[in-house]
């Protein structure tokens, strides 16, 4: 066993229910007792893909090995992101207090940023630099005129994401899709005129369902 394979190995204990994976169910040993009939449940292992490299997938599920069931966890995160930098931090914005995240950075690259709610679950993965792929394999700096969207799949940003526009597709509610519009300060979605000429992908944003925002709003 090599020593990344030993280093993968024992997180996986703790990574049980996390990520894209698939059941394997051990087999009982010649003349044991099936769990069937034993009451128990056979014992599961999850086996786990991390992210090794290439474009980084942000689709309706998650963002890269990341999904719903991932919790915000410094050595969970590590594990999923094996060949890459992953830190705490802290993002301060507006008059609130200072939030921790966490941030990934592979080949001197920032893969994601990730946030934790109230219950410290994963709140959203933000994306905004490297080779990313949207729901539609969209990259970023695409035009907006070029994604197919229209002014009523689309909000004016609050917050961190003000004076910017975020879209988001019907059949991928978890993914907000963040415009920039050069110039633009109103606080309204921009005119279809002003975002078919001026408008561009800055960033993916994904959240769990619960805390998704659909739609115009």
């Amino acid at each position: 066993m090599t020593l990344r394979h030993t280093l993968l190995a024992l997180p996986l204990v703790l990574l049980a229910a996390c990520g894209p994976a698939k059941k394997d169910e051990t087999q009982p040993a010649p003349g044991a007792t099936p769990a069937a009939e034993t009451g128990a449940k056979a014992p599961v292992r999850v086996a786990i893909a991390p992210y090794a490299g290439g474009p980084l997938k942000v689709g309706n599920d998650g963002v890269g090995p990341i999904n719903s069931s991932v919790a915000f966890d410094l050595a969970t995160l590590k594990v999923l992101f094996p060949k890459a930098k992953v830190e705490q931090a802290f993002m301060h914005f507006g008059e609130g207090p200072a939030q921790p995240i966490i941030t990934v950075e592979q080949d001197n690259t920032p893969l994601a940023e990730i946030g934790k709610n109230d219950e410290a679950e994963i709140a959203y993965v933000r994306v905004d630099a490297g080779d990313a792929r949207g729901p539609k394999d969209e990259q970023l700096l695409a035009k907006w005129a070029g994604l197919g969207f229209t002014v009523d799949q689309c909000r004016a940003g609050e917050g961190r994401e003000i004076n910017q526009t975020i879209c988001v597709r019907p059949e991928a509610p978890n993914v907000s899709y963040v415009f920039g519009v050069p110039g633009y300060t109103g606080k309204a979605v921009p005119p279809e005129a002003t975002l078919k000429a001026k408008g561009q992908l800055n960033a993916f944003i994904w959240r769990p369902a619960e805390g998704a925002v659909v739609g115009a709003g």
